[in-house]
């Protein structure tokens, strides 16, 4: 190794050194800061309505530690799915018009049609499992009045059956 190579070497270790070192700093900058801060906030104990549950203006139900519904996360990946078939279809068809003038044209269009095929199959499946409906079919636990305490369900809420559950 002469010492022109040698040089450009170290040089490039020494710029990831330099940048390791700058982020190990940062990190441990902020963590230090943010340390101080929670330390220095005063601990009262939470008086009148402060310390209840927010929910978007409806009144909170339950414990906040439940397990939420799995049709959430199923419909969120569904959307990403097809977000991204979306992301994916304006590239192709901004470059298809180049692929007719080279003479790939129907090979280009034959590949998107078979992605479009598979996404159009997923679709058919989650719709046939009634995976995009969002309410059920059977009607769930009525709250009462009664269970409610300054709008926090505090007890399970008994199961009112029939046309008698909204009074």
């Amino acid at each position: 190794m002469n010492a022109v190579t040698a040089s450009t070497f170290f040089e490039g270790f020494g710029n990831v050194l330099v940048f390791a070192a700058f982020g190990a700093l940062f990190v441990w900058v902020n963590l230090f800061v943010i340390g101080k801060l929670i330390l220095r906030r005063p601990h009262k104990p939470v008086e009148g309505s402060k310390g209840l549950i927010y929910e978007c203006a409806e009144p909170a139900m339950g414990d906040a530690w439940v397990r939420f519904d799995i049709r959430f996360y199923t419909l969120s990946l569904i959307f990403l799915i097809f977000d991204i078939e979306v992301a994916l279809l304006f590239p192709w068809a901004a470059v298809y018009g180049s692929f007719v003038k080279s003479g790939l044209g129907p090979a280009a269009f034959f590949e998107v049609l078979v992605f479009l095929v598979v996404l159009g199959v997923g679709l058919a499946y989650v719709w046939l499992r009634r995976d995009l409906e969002w309410t059920s079919l059977r009607p769930g636990p009525t709250i009462l009045p009664e269970t409610l305490e300054e709008g926090v369900v505090h007890e399970p809420a008994p199961v009112v059956e029939g046309k008698d559950a909204a009074k």
